[in-house]
């Protein structure tokens, strides 16, 4: 009678047949030696996806392909803290359909990550918020559409860095001046988006008050500390606070009537 054939997986299993040495599939990769993930990611532009990913995350040009480029290849890591991570970045022949996300892991400081890629100029779709699988992760739109997802272990760093971290409760009081009360209120809900949109204010919606004498108490949620420090500096902020001025007034709290009162009320805003 013939032998049994082997099998890819081995031997036939018999009555007295061995156990695997190691399962197929890790054999397959230490003999192989397989290793390393680089994404390739379709753009409009690859010259200027390239200077995105060097100016935003601190990329390097690995090669450009092409005058204009049509392919290329940016680095970032040398192993000395991590492992290499390879982007390429190729011209794409339609528009492009993104689908999925790519996850980059940050050793160190992801807030202030988050602040230099607010001034850089790069779309923050979720500032870092602590995740329920252990992560602090914020979200941001690459170009070609690409969400790239970056997150850091939760816990790194001591209870200082943790509390600038957290998100600022804040409170604003705005008198609108003669005529402004329609003005005031498109302004606070495109101050609220842009503040979001930036990554300067957390998801939380701000609530709205109004008070007897018709000025608007906001209550809303800063990102971060140093969000408030940013929004001071951010050009686009700067000027919506410019044109705030001719909008309304913005007065302490101590100003209106109902703070008088232990237990302060408002009428709603009707946005």
């Amino acid at each position: 009678m013939d032998a049994p054939t082997p099998s890819l997986a081995g031997p036939i299993a018999g009555p007295q047949a061995r156990p695997q040495a190691r399962p197929l599939a890790q054999s397959l990769a230490q003999h192989h030696q397989l290793h390393g993930v680089q994404p390739v990611f379709p753009v409009p532009d690859v010259q200027s996806a390239a200077d995105w990913y060097c100016r935003v995350l601190g990329f390097e040009v690995d090669f450009l392909l092409g005058e204009p480029a049509f392919y290329g290849r940016v680095k970032l890591g040398d192993r000395s803290w991590g492992d290499p991570i390879h982007l390429h970045l190729q011209q794409a022949s339609a528009d492009t359909l993104p689908c999925g996300e790519t996850r980059l892991h940050v050793g160190h400081d992801i807030d202030g990550l988050h602040q230099h890629v607010l001034q850089a100029g790069a779309e923050v779709l979720s500032a870092p918020s602590d995740q329920d699988w252990g992560l602090r992760e914020m979200t941001l739109r690459a170009p070609g559409g690409h969400i790239l997802v970056l997150g850091a272990e939760i816990g790194h760093g001591d209870a200082a860095e943790a509390a600038a971290a957290a998100p600022r409760p804040a409170i604003a009081c705005y008198r609108p001046k003669a005529g402004q009360a329609a003005g005031l209120k498109a302004w606070l809900v495109r101050h609220g988006l842009t503040l979001r949109r930036l990554g300067l204010a957390s998801e939380h919606a701000p609530l709205r008050m109004q008070a007897h004498d018709g000025s608007v108490i906001e209550a809303f949620e800063w990102s971060s500390a140093q969000a408030i420090a940013d929004a001071h500096r951010h050009p686009e902020v700067q000027a919506l606070w410019a044109e705030l001025a001719e909008l309304a007034d913005a007065v302490p709290l101590a100003a209106l009537a109902e703070a008088q009162r232990s237990f302060a009320d408002f009428a709603p805003w009707a946005e």
